[in-house]
């Protein structure tokens, strides 16, 4: 767990990595269905993984709830020299599914921190009538407090005065 704050508003995320392996495929499935933020990561010195790129996009389509929020990473963008897979290719296949994209580097912590703050700002943009309800709720129910703490203070000069409330 991780609390991050975006536009002024604290947010603790959850984060599950399944490092793509098959062993998890059956766990995965389960925790799509209550994700609302999904990175698909794969490693620029990696065909094979890219690959796997349309696999696990399936997957989500299937198993995850409408409007989930998705963001392409091709991640070990430090490893330039072993790079099989162009920034241009990521850009382009993220744009096919709508996403968007970035490039990280775990390792040197290159868009590490934009990247969770981007697919968090997304989230938050697609339950914003969600969060203006609660955010309204939550001003009202400080104002009746307010009201209900005035209504028990005395009149008069009682009230200049430290009188308990009890």
């Amino acid at each position: 767990m991780k609390t991050i704050e975006v536009d002024g508003i604290k947010v603790r995320i959850q984060i599950w990595d399944t490092a793509g392996q098959e062993r998890y495929q059956t766990i995965t499935k389960q925790y799509y269905r209550r994700a609302q933020g999904i990175f698909l990561v794969y490693d620029i010195s990696s065909e094979r993984s890219y690959q796997h790129i349309m696999k696990w996009v399936s997957d989500v389509d299937e198993y995850a709830p409408e409007g989930v929020q998705k963001i392409l990473i091709g991640n070990k963008a430090d490893e330039e020299q072993k790079r099989q897979v162009g920034r241009e290719q990521g850009q382009q296949l993220a744009k096919e599914y709508g996403m968007d994209f970035y490039e990280t580097s775990a390792c040197t912590n290159l868009n590490i921190k934009e990247s969770f703050t981007r697919l968090t700002e997304l989230v938050l943009q697609a339950h914003r009538k969600e969060l203006d309800g609660v955010r309204t709720r939550a001003n009202n129910e400080v104002a009746l407090a307010e009201l209900e703490e005035d209504d028990r203070k005395p009149e008069g000069p009682a009230n200049t005065s430290k009188t308990c409330w009890c």
